[in-house]
């Protein structure tokens, strides 16, 4: 045993010249931490150093905020050009409107239905046409494009108007409503 013990202290001792720090002291930099079956160290932690804080960028102040342009008014339509054309041709007749369910179906003249556009379906006039549609109940009008075909079955409906152009003549509770049609323009015969 006493070999074995001459063994060990010879092994410390080498162990402790491996260890000799760069100042020349003697002294072990090792740290020794027991731990518990789990890993989880017993007693009081290994000393760390303080923790190092990155250099600081300074702060820019923050931006002073720009005051929003004023409301415009709303953006004025293709119509308006033609609000005060004179009529090419005038007739009477009665006028509905598309059913909510065909939005985005193709129309005759192959564009989709657009609900929130001012257009027109009628049986006879070019795509492209430009019409004044008045109400003849409370004479409020709306001007559309022709752009496809209808109404069929009932021979008195002259027009299939949009959703948009059948509220801007309050007809959506009425359904069928008397109108006076005036053509404002017609596309020009290629």
């Amino acid at each position: 045993m006493s070999r074995a013990l001459g063994t060990l202290v010879l092994a410390l001792a080498l162990v402790a010249c491996g260890n000799r720090n760069a100042s020349g002291d003697w002294r072990s930099t090792a740290v020794i931490t027991r731990t518990d079956r789990n890993g989880r160290p017993i007693g009081s932690a290994p000393r760390t150093p303080p923790p190092t804080t990155p250099p600081t960028t300074p702060v820019e102040p923050e931006p002073t905020p720009v005051e929003p342009p004023p409301p415009t008014a709303p953006a004025t339509g293709w119509w308006t050009e033609y609000e005060s054309a004179p009529a090419i041709t005038t007739f009477d007749g009665r006028a509905s409107y598309y059913a909510d369910s065909l939005a985005g179906n193709p129309t005759a003249s192959g564009e989709p239905y657009d609900p929130t556009a001012r257009t027109a379906a009628s049986r006879t006039l070019p795509f492209g046409t430009v019409l004044r549609v008045t109400r003849e109940d409370t004479n409020t009008s709306v001007i559309v494009l022709v752009n496809d075909r209808g109404p069929f079955g009932d021979r008195s409906r002259v027009l299939d108007l949009s959703r948009a152009a059948a509220e801007a003549l309050d007809m959506i509770r009425a359904g069928v409503v008397d109108v006076r049609v005036e053509v404002l323009a017609q596309p020009q015969a290629e």
